[in-house]
């Protein structure tokens, strides 16, 4: 038994209300936990048609808020790494005055909406966790109960729940629809992860995958997205023959094309890292090789992510570089990942865009 934060889930705990109509969430700093955040705003923003609703958030997060998020009002963005002097300016010289804002953690742009004007934005909603409580003016239950790991979203669906919102639906999770899937596959490879080398698969074995698909597919195409730092990459090399081939292609996924590319994807093959949860954001069918991680706790939203994970003793650790023989990894099979990734393929293909 582990002891997990169920937030919201007790009936003695008060909603809290939202002060007026102008609200500023602000979004967590981590890639990752921002997806998770995502149906939490949805879910306030179906109970408050009326209200409006501003993220703020890091100018490498703009494109995860804009694409296919009809629900916000405004986007107001940051430099990463900006100052909290420098995001409270941007606040006071944003267009709207704000009655309340949602803190998820502590952070730059937490604290600097304690700083907008003398007082700050008049009302701070945020959990009841040590580092963040003196920033808030309303504080948020969080009930510490034993039992199994519950996934990260209900943390950030738990706080909106507070607030009155009917937040655990299946309206939270809507996804924006593709487009008809292509007459011929064109499937992505994230082999990387930005979590650490142990969340990567060998990659001598994405080799074998596309040799195994390209026998039983005719025409494939084939998009891998190089979305680390030159440190982490070595391996890139591994692929550099077949970058050679003509249906092979370098994709950078730090831009805001990597959206739309993927939208227009058959299917993507990604290790637990963030293009498996930009994958989920717009809906793409996609299998995701886990290691380290927990896939109850952090894997990508939707039904439409297919984890491929063989369990070991010593997962989940959850270390960025494995100091064993990062079994967790060599573990999971060529056929195992083939087997999903054609799962995949026909998900993509059976929908209708």
């Amino acid at each position: 038994m582990s002891t997990h934060v169920d937030s919201g889930s007790s009936a003695e705990q008060l909603a809290i209300t939202l002060a007026g109509s102008h609200w500023c969430i602000v979004s967590p700093q981590c890639f990752t936990e921002a997806c998770f955040s995502v149906p939490a705003v949805r879910a306030l923003r179906h109970h408050s048609a009326e209200a409006s609703i501003a993220i703020l958030c890091p100018r490498s997060q703009v494109m995860l808020w804009q694409y296919g998020l009809d629900e916000l009002t405004s986007i107001i963005e940051y430099e990463d790494g900006a100052s909290a002097k420098t995001i409270a300016t941007l606040l006071e010289g944003f267009s709207v005055q704000f009655d309340s804002a949602i803190l998820w953690e502590v952070g730059n742009a937490a604290k600097a909406t304690t700083k907008v004007g003398k007082t700050g934005i008049g009302q701070r909603v945020g959990y009841s966790v040590d580092e963040l409580k003196p920033f808030l003016t309303d504080v948020a239950g969080v009930d510490l109960q034993p039992g199994p790991i519950q996934h990260r979203v209900r943390y950030y669906l738990g706080l909106v729940n507070q607030l009155g919102v009917d937040a655990f639906v299946r309206s939270s999770f809507e996804k924006p629809s593709l487009p008809a899937a292509a007459e011929q596959l064109k499937i992505g490879i994230a082999p990387f992860s930005e979590y650490g080398s142990s969340y990567q698969w060998p990659a001598e074995r994405f080799l074998e995958v596309v040799a195994a698909i390209e026998a039983r597919y005719p025409g494939v195409s084939w998009m891998l997205y190089d979305n680390v730092s030159k440190g982490a990459k070595k391996n890139l090399e591994v692929f550099e023959e077949l970058l050679k081939q003509d249906n092979f292609s370098l994709s950078d996924s730090s831009g805001g094309d990597v959206f739309s590319s993927l939208a227009q994807s058959s299917a993507l093959l990604a290790c637990d890292g963030e293009l498996a949860h930009v994958a989920a954001h717009v809906g793409l069918p996609a299998t995701v090789i886990f290691g380290p991680n927990a896939p109850e706790w952090k894997r990508p939203l939707g039904k439409q992510s297919d984890v491929v994970r063989e369990h070991v003793a010593c997962s989940p650790c959850f270390a960025p570089k494995c100091p064993l023989d990062l079994r967790c990894q060599r573990e999971v099979s060529v056929a195992a990942v083939v087997n999903s990734l054609e799962h995949v393929i026909a998900q993509r293909n059976s929908q209708t865009g």
